[in-house]
């Protein structure tokens, strides 16, 4: 009788080492994959069954998957199903030692694998309160008993535990990268943009760009051309973040070089520019565009306008004229035409060019500030400097927003001729 107590209490006191031991190796694994494979063999291996399988919650696709299934590929399951399924729903333990008459047995898992289920235990893995998979063993012949299930509760909280806390620094290294990621492509995009804006006879000019997340959509340019003639730009790329700056870098470069090296009209540059684009974007990316060139003499403005809010062109009387243009946003088709616009120009006219990040803020209300707002808070500052101009239309957009987040980029170009 001794004896055998004592084999029981060594028996105990071994199953308790080895799971320590267990913990300690579990909490020195890095690697995920690694940490989940020691605990599917060791929770094999401890109840004495023939194969374990742990199966994770995958919320995007509403289905159950082992992360680890020994002797089968990964398997896949809807949400719900079967004995794992029913564990992981009700948050309860499940021991079936007479599989044969169980009918929340999945039977065409084992005819896909040719494997046959006798014994079932499945334990879910909890952690913070919620259920995130399940451990189930499979087939011990002298069927598992609540000892087995014991064992099992107390291993699936170090394995729920360490998944977790793995799956978190993952997570935080992933956004951490990504942030750098961000903030490396956001650097990239700020020096794309005219640092200054640049000194030109017979004009004043000013860009401003403001994004509503950490990598806008809109660019500008402001570029004084050899022949004496100025080019302003502005777009507005489908789409924020990281693909929409590559998008709007290939503009920003594309078209500074047919400006500056090609001689053909501006609608050819357009199309031209327009071609290369669709070639090298995915259909969701485009970009509404207006481009337009002041004339050396300062006294004419051609322009196209692909898509754009159509500009303000406002006159030292007060009279204000919007100009407006035909044309899809540049890269929607392969080939596009686009109209040539022509607008006579006077001394003290301003030309203000905004992205619809300012007509399209919106109040807590989801009301927009529309674009006569925009046009009254110019005619009501018309004298205001054209330095002053982006901090006048932000201030009254704001006004309006009253706090509410906004959800586009805000950016202007702006030019006097004196």
């Amino acid at each position: 009788m001794e004896s055998s107590v004592l084999a029981a209490t060594n028996s105990v006191d071994e199953t308790i080492r080895a799971i320590f031991e267990h913990a300690a190796r579990i909490g020195r694994e890095q690697h995920l994959d690694e940490l989940v494979r020691l605990n599917a063999d060791f929770a094999r291996d401890l109840a004495g069954a023939d194969r374990c399988s742990l199966w994770l919650i995958d919320t995007a696709s509403n289905e159950l998957w082992t992360r680890v299934a020994h002797g089968v590929e990964p398997i896949r399951i809807p949400l719900g199903q079967g004995l794992v399924g029913t564990c992981i729903r009700e948050d309860q333990v499940l021991l079936v030692n007479d599989a044969a008459h169980e009918s929340r047995l999945l039977r065409q898992v084992d005819s896909h694998s040719g494997y046959h289920t006798e014994q079932v235990l499945c334990v879910p893995l909890r952690t913070e309160g919620k259920v995130i998979g399940a451990l189930q063993l499979l087939n011990k012949p002298s069927g598992f008993t609540e000892t087995d299930t014991a064992l099992m509760g107390l291993l699936s909280h170090f394995a729920a535990s360490a998944i977790e806390s793995e799956r978190m620094r993952q997570e935080a290294d992933s956004a951490r990268l990504v942030k750098l990621e961000v903030s490396l492509a956001r650097d990239v995009q700020a020096r794309l943009l005219p640092q200054s804006p640049p000194q030109v006879d017979g004009i004043e000019c000013i860009g401003f760009c403001r994004p509503a997340h950490s990598i806008g959509g809109d660019y500008y340019d402001l570029l004084p051309l050899a022949d004496g003639r100025f080019a302003l730009t502005l777009g507005d790329v489908s789409g924020k973040g990281v693909p929409a700056a590559v998008m709007m870098a290939s503009i920003q470069t594309l078209l500074r070089s047919l400006l500056t090296h090609d001689l053909k009209s501006l609608p050819t540059v357009i199309a031209d520019l327009n071609h290369a684009l669709y070639l090298s974007s995915t259909p969701e990316r485009y970009s509404t565009l207006f481009c337009g060139v002041l004339s050396a003499d300062r006294r004419q403005f051609t322009y196209v306008n692909a898509g754009h809010v159509p500009p303000f062109l406002l006159h030292p009387d007060g009279r204000l004229d919007r100009l407006e243009g035909g044309g899809l946003p540049v890269a929607m088709l392969p080939v596009c035409q686009f109209e040539e616009m022509v607008v006579g120009i006077e001394p003290g006219d301003k030309l203000v060019v905004v992205s619809d990040g300012f007509p399209e803020s919106r109040n807590r209300e989801g009301n927009f500030w529309e674009e006569k707002e925009v046009e009254r808070t110019l005619l009501a500052h018309l004298e205001a400097p054209i330095s002053q101009v982006p901090e006048l239309l932000c201030s009254e957009a704001d006004r309006f927003a009253a706090g509410a987040e906004q959800y586009d980029d805000m950016t202007m170009v702006a030019l006097r001729v004196r």
